[in-house]
């Protein structure tokens, strides 16, 4: 046989061998691609809004989290929440459910809002995670909030101006 031959005869096989391996390795790639979560969208940041000398419950946005294996934990702080005036935005689980202690989280200790939402409590600690979007997240955990009997909600604003959150509110028939 002739070199000529000898290509024309193998031509077929190798290509044939090349297609295999490329579509097993895009399916690979393919299946790795779907199996990676989605990322969460971030809020956009918070917009600075003249509200006067105070800022008040109902321009504050809160997430309220259950840590615990007990349902319906987050609903009903929701519920107290909304009744203060607070805008409660979303109410879910956390990712496990072995949260310890109840806490507030936001941009800082002193931001307006994170005030306003800790003055709702008796006592419940604080951890700081610089956002940007001047929302208030509450983690419910296996020490339950006690929520404050007679809160004074009132934040001052030397400037009257508040970095306020830009959240869509979907009614989800609640």
């Amino acid at each position: 046989m002739d070199a000529r031959t000898v290509i024309r005869v193998l031509k077929t096989p190798v290509t044939l061998i090349l297609l295999v391996v490329f579509v097993v390795w895009v399916t690979q790639w393919a299946l790795a691609e779907v199996r990676k979560p989605i990322p969460k969208a971030p809020l956009p940041p918070c917009v600075v809004t003249d509200v006067g000398p105070e800022l008040t419950t109902d321009k504050v946005f809160v997430r309220v989290y259950n840590g615990t294996e007990t349902s319906g934990l987050a609903r009903r702080l929701a519920s107290t929440l909304r009744a203060d005036g607070f805008t409660v935005f979303k109410i879910t689980n956390t990712d496990t459910p072995d949260a310890q202690i109840s806490e507030v989280v936001g941009n800082s200790e002193s931001s307006p809002e994170v005030v306003l939402v800790r003055q709702a409590f008796q006592d419940i600690p604080f951890r700081a995670d610089g956002r940007g979007d001047a929302t208030v997240d509450i983690i419910i955990g296996a020490t339950q909030p006690v929520v404050a009997t007679e809160p004074q909600f009132s934040a001052p604003l030397p400037d009257g101006k508040a970095c306020i959150a830009q959240v869509q509110i979907y009614n989800s028939g609640e």
